[in-house]
């Protein structure tokens, strides 16, 4: 097969026939109304009554005890005064489809610059996993608000990226504006998904310590201060950082969610297992972390946190919605509650030694300590709040080096692809 002059080998035509598949399967899914991640109808009616509540006034609406979002307006406001798609309920969910597929072009950027030497087909093949994500493909879907945040922390990524590359010991114009592009973008993330706060964290940290001019250094200080400013308002109107009818549903600050923990430490797990393979020496650095006296340090604490649990929390009482595809499972496998309390332990202290193993840089520790700790303050818990981001964070900001190849990522596509299509089933069983 050739395309040009350039021939075409069998990995490189095997890998455009999977990724036009996924693609394929991609619009598929919104042709045919899938729901893969079991509320996409449900949320997008909420969606839709939040975009009418903020047409009606903007601004006075924005601590209205309808709107019901756990989200900050952006996006809202954004729709309002942007997307001349919003006069119906079709128009506007096939305008956001079109928004998110923003996510997987920037994500290929992302790959490109990460992995100068790769296949450019690989990358595409890569790339198109992302369309498999159930969360992704739901929030495209049925209008909600996910991947909004994702296009923005690929954006910063992309300026992030050039801090080291480009000549930033000037005071050029073109310098501050790089800095200020950066801030905006990262800072973006926060309006769209409060999550996403430590990425203008990350982006800050990279600056100060970059080898670039104080005077930029300062200036991206100042940048961030600006753009905190409008968040602050909201959290001054809201009187918490996320609106008043969801801080009243989810009881934020109430109480401890301290099962979120182990079961955040599964999610993650989930989706850093299948890069394993994308590790040079992952086997033996594997081995090496397991004897390890920071592991053995790690174990110890990991012992005193089920001792908490086990005192602190009820397991028994425990409302099944969110806590990832683990819990998903034991509920099917297992009826007797305390053959699932002792394999869902199991499964915490198995996913603490995948996480720990995994990640072997200091920065990606700390993303992974902030949503842990982020997990414990939310309810419900979800598995979504997670999905595609640690497999965009494992290709952009985290620094644990990989290496790619055709084979590895027929098996990660096949992983993905697997849970993709089990996701469908079981919310379409459930559901009826």
């Amino acid at each position: 097969m050739e395309i040009g002059k350039k021939k075409i080998n069998f990995q490189e035509a095997l890998s455009i026939f999977f990724s036009a598949t996924i693609l394929i399967y991609f619009f598929y899914g919104f042709y045919t109304n899938e729901n893969s991640a079991g509320a996409g109808p449900y949320d997008f009616e909420l969606i839709w009554k939040n975009l009418q509540l903020l047409k009606q006034n903007t601004f006075s609406n924005l601590d209205n005890a309808l709107y019901n979002d756990s989200r900050p307006p952006l996006a809202y406001i954004i729709h309002i005064y942007l997307n001349p798609f919003i006069q119906n309920k079709e128009d506007f969910r096939l305008s956001v489809l079109l928004i998110s597929l923003v996510v997987p072009i920037l994500f290929f950027f992302c790959l490109r610059k990460n992995f100068k030497t790769s296949n450019v087909y690989l990358l595409l093949f890569l790339t198109s996993i992302v369309m498999l994500s159930p969360y992704f493909r739901t929030s495209a879907f049925w209008g909600l608000g996910e991947n909004y945040g994702l296009i923005c922390l690929l954006g910063a990524y992309l300026i992030y990226s050039k801090i080291d590359t480009e000549n930033l010991k000037k005071d050029s114009f073109g310098n501050y504006l790089l800095i200020l592009l950066l801030c905006f973008l990262s800072s973006l993330c926060v309006y769209f998904d409060q999550k996403l706060v430590f990425i203008p964290a990350l982006c800050l940290f990279h600056l100060l310590n970059a080898n670039i001019n104080y005077r930029l250094k300062y200036s991206s200080i100042f940048f961030f201060v600006i753009m905190a400013l409008p968040f602050l308002y909201l959290i001054y109107l809201w009187g918490s950082i996320i609106p008043p009818n969801a801080t009243g549903k989810r009881g934020l600050g109430e109480e401890f969610h301290l099962f979120n923990l182990g079961y955040c430490l599964t999610i993650i797990s989930f989706y850093v297992l299948p890069l394993f393979i994308f590790k040079k020496d992952s086997l033996f650095e594997f081995k090496k972390k397991l004897l390890s006296r920071e592991f053995l340090i790690l174990i110890f604490l990991l012992f005193i946190y089920i001792c908490s649990v086990l005192i602190f929390a009820n397991f028994e009482t425990l409302p099944n919605l969110g806590k990832g595809i683990v819990h998903k499972v034991f509920l099917i496998l297992f009826e007797d509650i305390n053959l699932r309390l002792i394999f869902t332990l199991i499964s915490f202290f198995l996913a603490t030694a995948i996480v720990y193993s995994y990640f072997n840089k200091k920065i990606d520790f700390a993303v992974i300590i902030f949503l842990l700790l982020m997990s414990v303050f939310t309810f419900p818990f979800q598995q979504e709040y997670l999905d595609p981001l640690i497999i965009l964070l494992s290709f952009s900001f985290f620094r644990t080096k990989l290496d790619l190849n055709f084979k590895k990522t027929y098996l990660i596509f096949f992983y993905f692809a697997t849970f993709s299509i089990s996701t469908k089933m079981y919310y379409a069983t459930i559901l009826g």
